[in-house]
């Protein structure tokens, strides 16, 4: 009896296995690559790009769970005019590779101070979600010369209190994050609609935000891992480089919603806002965690007001 039970439970975590691959490889064909792949080391990282080759650079970085698509349909349109857009896939999401280490800031800030040394040397605006923002943080800190101005939106950047979601704990595991990332969570995909709502409320996701955003990418076992291991190792990453932030001097606007129900504003954005040296703190109300979605009116308008900062600046 034992010997058949096992035999079963091995047959079921195959056909799981083969079921989550084949839904990761529908997601792949439904959202494809569309950008181009850079690299920088041994990292492939994948970046879209948009607006005119001699335009200002734009680096914009997505949070946890997400991809360089975040921006196509909100951002990107208020800015592609007057302006060159590199959108890139954090290391391990969307089409990006993960390296070894990439949950440490510092690992992602030098990735993307390559890109930049490779793409846009005179330096660029930073702009960057969530945790994304931690990011562009490091960056700010350990390459200075390539960040002309920086714009978060609900910005993800000091120690917080209490632990991390269950599925971010389970999935950044050794052994069982792997089998739970590769073998459920491809086919899961169906609770995306739900945690879509919970990450904008209390405003309402935009009918389209599932497919625009390729939200389907998320729920391939690598890319959630990586989610994962990110999100569990923020709170140790931010400990460490929060003494630092008083040291950016970059024009830098932060824009919060005064609800939002996965970042709190309190320990983030307003303690970010104290503790750099040019920062303005603008709310944008009722938006919840995606301000940039909601009101990308105001992440383009931010661009554009450290840009004329920077150019003040340069004059003097």
């Amino acid at each position: 009896m034992i010997k058949i039970a096992a035999i079963a439970a091995l047959i079921a975590a195959v056909a799981l296995a083969l079921l989550s691959a084949a839904q990761s490889r529908r997601a792949e064909k439904r959202w494809p690559q569309i950008g181009r792949m850079v690299t920088v080391e041994r990292a492939r990282l994948h970046v879209i790009e948009r607006g005119a080759p001699d335009a200002p650079p734009v680096l914009l970085l997505h949070g946890a769970s997400a991809n360089a698509r975040e921006w196509l349909h909100s951002v990107a349109p208020l800015l592609e005019v007057d302006h060159r857009l590199l959108m890139v896939d954090r290391p391990g999401y969307g089409y990006s590779s993960r390296p070894a280490r990439a949950q440490r800031l510092e690992t992602q800030a030098r990735l993307m101070a390559g890109l930049l040394d490779a793409d846009a040397p005179q330096g660029a605006i930073v702009v960057a979600h969530s945790l994304g923002a931690a990011v562009a943080l490091r960056l700010a800190l350990d390459r200075p010369e390539l960040v002309r101005g920086i714009v978060l939106a609900a910005p993800a950047s000091h120690p917080y209190p209490g632990g991390n979601a269950w599925w971010a704990n389970l999935a950044a595991a050794p052994v069982a994050g792997e089998a739970f990332s590769y073998g459920l969570v491809p086919l899961a995909n169906g609770a995306a609609q739900g945690a879509i709502r919970n990450t904008f409320r209390p405003a309402r996701p935009p009918a389209t935000y599932y497919e625009e955003a390729g939200v389907g990418l998320a729920f391939r076992g690598g890319a959630f891992r990586a989610s994962a291991l990110d999100v569990t190792a923020s709170k140790r990453e931010f400990a460490a480089q929060a003494p630092r932030y008083p040291e950016i001097w970059q024009p830098t606007i932060i824009i919060t919603s005064d609800r939002d129900r996965v970042v709190s504003p309190h320990i983030h954005a307003r303690a970010l806002a104290e503790d750099l040296q040019a920062a303005e703190l603008v709310t944008a109300p009722r938006s919840g965690h995606m301000p940039h979605q909601i009101r990308p009116d105001l992440v383009a308008a931010a661009v554009r007001r450290v840009e004329e900062i920077d150019a003040s600046r340069a004059a003097e």
